[in-house]
């Protein structure tokens, strides 16, 4: 599929959703054909120790959906030890939902996002099991209603219903598009509008009608969702929930407000601020937390093995290009007096410990993806299904930023460098 290309910027709020832009997800190439879910990853044994859900793949250009859900079910899955499949197409139908109610749609759907706008997203909507959102993609890998749905609203803004600019201001009419381009349920549709409203008069943080109506119509609210927390202040896990972690949004310029609420790092751009932001995210993975990754993507960087490589983006030159989230779950390091740590392998305490000394060198960072598991078509071999190494060669950069051109970026028009990685979203107190 056309990747979706933006650049790494913050939206000013829901309401100006493509008036700045956001993290434009690259998909694998092909990812709206149907594979059968073989070769999904769920990691253990490792360094971190991250009790990730199985990987998914993503069908359209909303990876920042992936990343955090996928975050959500780490962190409840800490807290139950079980594992749930929380829907990233719910989520994907209420962001649509907003970008057109509020006037940010023209004829076409941004898919882009931020790990931001998914928290208030969750915030307003909660949560919903993928089988009680599409029956029918209840157990499946890569969700193919994502695809056909997106073309569906698509063709409404362009050609359809949605084409006339009042039609889009109308609350219920929007809906009921979404309704239709997803192919919903009629109980689904009804259970939501018990909750929402048809019209989408309520959301759960403004409205104790739709919050008390959440439960017995499917909808997870944050504050009934489980997860396992770090305290700031003792340094003592404990049993939260999902409320507590994604905080309060006072807007885009603010931090997220909590004790318990995480929130987007910068990665810097001199050696000492970059050795000082790799130990918070050690800190991070050592207690088990699953840590969202922005970073900027070239094709041409991925290896036979499921690597991410400034060496092989130097031999073949730029390629495909985009922006991407996904969520760290280990790491390999070279630590003094020790050696090297290896990703995969259990680390004592000890090691830990000694691995935030300031001349640890990390080699490489393993993040769980939303590509898929083994994809003979980009990766033959990976030490985990679904599973990809961002070198530090090529975290680092630079790498030649490419212009784009009707979508795609084109590798012979390459004015820029950059550095790869845009932030990691960290929990309170690291």
């Amino acid at each position: 599929m056309a990747l979706h290309l933006l650049k790494k910027t913050r939206w000013l709020s829901l309401a100006s959703l493509i008036a700045v832009g956001a993290v434009g997800c690259s998909a694998e190439q092909g990812d709206a054909s149907t594979e059968d879910g073989s070769g999904e990853g769920v990691a253990t044994d490792d360094i971190t120790q991250v009790n990730h859900s199985k990987v998914k793949r993503q069908s359209i250009g909303n990876c920042w959906l992936y990343a955090t859900i996928s975050w959500v079910e780490a962190l409840n899955k800490a807290a139950t030890n079980q594992e749930k499949n929380t829907s990233e197409s719910y989520l994907t139908y209420w962001h649509w939902y907003e970008q057109i109610a509020n006037g940010g749609a023209s004829n076409e759907i941004s898919t882009g996002g931020s790990y931001g706008t998914a928290a208030d997203l969750i915030v307003r909507y909660g949560l919903m099991a993928e089988g009680d959102f599409i029956a029918g993609e209840a157990s499946a890998e890569m969700s193919n209603k994502q695809s056909s749905a997106l073309n569906a609203v698509n063709e409404s803004l362009k050609n359809g219903v949605l084409k006339d600019p009042v039609a889009r201001r109308d609350r219920k009419i929007v809906k009921k598009e979404l309704d239709r381009a997803w192919g919903l349920d009629q109980a689904v549709i009804t259970r939501m509008n018990n909750v929402f409203g048809d019209g989408v008069s309520k959301t759960l943080d403004r409205s104790s009608a739709a919050s008390n109506a959440a439960t017995a119509n499917k909808v997870i609210r944050p504050k009934d969702f489980p997860a396992k927390l770090k305290n700031p202040q003792t340094g003592q896990f404990e049993n939260k929930t999902l409320a507590d972690a994604l905080g309060t949004s006072q807007g885009w310029w603010s931090p997220r407000q909590g004790a318990f609420a995480w929130n987007e790092v910068d990665y810097p751009s001199d050696a000492a601020g970059r050795r000082a932001f790799w130990k918070r995210v050690q800190k991070a993975l050592h207690d088990q937390q699953p840590v969202i990754t922005s970073w900027k993507v070239d094709f041409n960087a991925l290896t036979r093995d499921s690597r991410f490589s400034k060496t092989e983006l130097d031999r073949l030159g730029p390629g495909r290009q985009g922006g991407h989230m996904t969520v760290m779950h280990d790491y390999q390091a070279e630590v003094p007096g020790i050696g090297v740590l290896k990703a995969g392998v259990q680390a004592t305490p000890q090691q830990m410990q000694a691995a935030l000394a300031d001349g640890t060198k990390i080699q490489f960072v393993r993040i769980k993806n939303s590509w898929g598991g083994i994809r003979p078509d980009r990766w033959d071999t990976s030490q985990l299904p679904g599973y990809h190494d961002l070198e530090m060669g090529y975290i680092n950069g630079p790498i030649k930023e490419c212009e784009e051109v009707d979508g795609h970026s084109d590798p012979n028009n390459c004015p820029r460098s950059v550095t790869p990685l845009w932030d990691v979203v960290l929990p309170a107190g690291y």
